[in-house]
């Protein structure tokens, strides 16, 4: 009872001083509350509170350290998470809407006319009907494959490891579209080189077209998939890659029994079918994979 009287008698005191009736001085009552101490219910002057140093609380070898400002710039950033990778996404979205609905008909030749793609072989002309459909596929399937690879990378242990700058993730997508495009320079001019010393230029251009209706056969298919995987978070994201992964080895599988038959119907030897395989089509992609892999 007499620790709840000092309480009402503090309240009373500043209430006391107020100036006029109408006026309530926070002030004044705030200061009675502070004088008195609300775990043991007793008044404690002000002046009588007492303070200690750290070294008597932790001992005479405590040093008091100023803080430190968080680096913000040693933050580990995803790949996924940075505005360049984001903004690529977008831009694939609008891209495959837009040859979805320009190139709606030639995409219904590719998936449904098998004679149209073999006159598409057989032309020897420097264009065809399906040219600004490549292209554009092409173009396409390149940017493709720089989301999907980043998003792959992104889901990789060695990789979250990593401190990533902000601007190294920025620039992610650009750096991999480089490099996707410097592969397939490499893969094409090693064509045109082998189909002059061969002098079997006529086979070589049926390889480079057969390679464009494949890629674009993949881009059309695995658009959906890929801006699924790329949106979707990690748990997700790993059964989907499983899906684009199928999705790859049934388009691989098909492009290597087209250039088998190619060879066959030539009367090419097989030989000389592996030799096109591990010189054209792997071994860019193989030293480009076993370079990332050996600085990871």
């Amino acid at each position: 009872m007499i620790q709840h009287d000092t309480i009402y008698n503090n309240i009373a005191t500043a209430a006391a001083d107020f100036s006029r009736p109408t006026e309530f001085d926070f002030e004044a009552l705030g200061a009675a509350l502070v004088r008195t101490d609300s775990v043991m219910y007793r008044q404690v002057p002000s002046q009588e509170v007492l303070t200690a140093e750290a070294q008597a609380i932790y001992g005479p070898l405590t040093e008091s350290v100023a803080p430190r400002e968080h680096d913000r710039s040693a933050v580990n950033s995803s790949l996924t998470a940075s505005v360049g990778f984001q903004s690529a996404v977008i831009v694939l979205l609008l891209l495959y809407v837009m040859l979805v609905y320009r190139f709606r008909s030639d995409i219904i030749e590719i998936f449904t006319n098998r004679k149209s793609l073999a006159e598409e072989l057989e032309h020897t002309g420097q264009s065809s009907i399906y040219t600004r459909f490549f292209t554009t596929t092409i173009g396409v399937g390149i940017l493709l494959l720089a989301i999907m690879i980043v998003k792959g990378a992104d889901l990789s242990q060695q990789i979250a490891a990593l401190d990533i700058q902000p601007w190294i993730a920025a620039f992610a997508v650009p750096t991999v579209i480089v490099v996707g495009a410097i592969v397939g320079a490499v893969q094409i001019a090693l064509l045109w080189i082998i189909g002059r010393v061969a002098m079997c230029e006529y086979i070589t251009s049926q390889l480079l077209r057969l390679r464009k209706i494949c890629f674009s056969i993949f881009t059309i298919s695995c658009a959906p998939t890929v801006l699924l995987y790329a949106l979707s978070e990690i748990g997700d994201a790993k059964l989907i890659l499983y899906l684009i992964g199928f999705e790859i080895v049934v388009i691989f599988l098909a492009f290597l029994y087209e250039t088998y038959v190619l060879f066959a119907v030539k009367k090419i030897s097989v030989l000389h079918w592996i030799l096109y395989l591990c010189t054209v089509e792997l071994f860019p992609v193989s030293l480009i994979v076993l370079t990332v892999m050996r600085e990871f």
